[in-house]
């Protein structure tokens, strides 16, 4: 197998029960977070395309309200049945402006690296 230099910065956390929503063309639908960290998570649930922007929302009882983060998918990998693993970039890089959105979003991934 051919070797294949690791380009996430940061570790990933496996989420396990946690589901989302992805809006996608004013279209959501539901996803399943598989793990996350501070620079993105990996969904699985709806099939997109390398570039898209989305916008996920997460509901978790470790936080107040709905999390909301605009996202880049960065890379796919398809499925016959729809259901195929997206890797999605976050891009509410101004913490001034989404402060409380990934404050939320930290306290969500040190909640699932606590318990798992």
């Amino acid at each position: 197998m051919p070797y294949t230099k690791e380009k996430r910065c940061f570790e990933r956390i496996h989420v396990p029960n946690i589901c989302g929503m992805i809006e996608l063309k004013n279209v959501k639908k539901e996803v399943s977070i598989i793990n996350a960290c501070s620079g993105g998570v990996c969904v699985a649930g709806v099939e997109m395309d390398l570039g898209d922007i989305v916008r996920l929302f997460i509901d978790h009882p470790e936080t107040v309200g709905t999390i909301s983060l605009y996202c880049k998918v960065v890379w796919v990998e398809s499925s016959t049945d729809e259901s195929g693993l997206s890797g999605l970039a976050l891009l509410n890089t101004n913490r001034i402006l989404f402060e409380q959105e990934l404050e939320s979003f930290g306290r969500l991934i040190a909640s699932a690296a606590v318990n798992s």
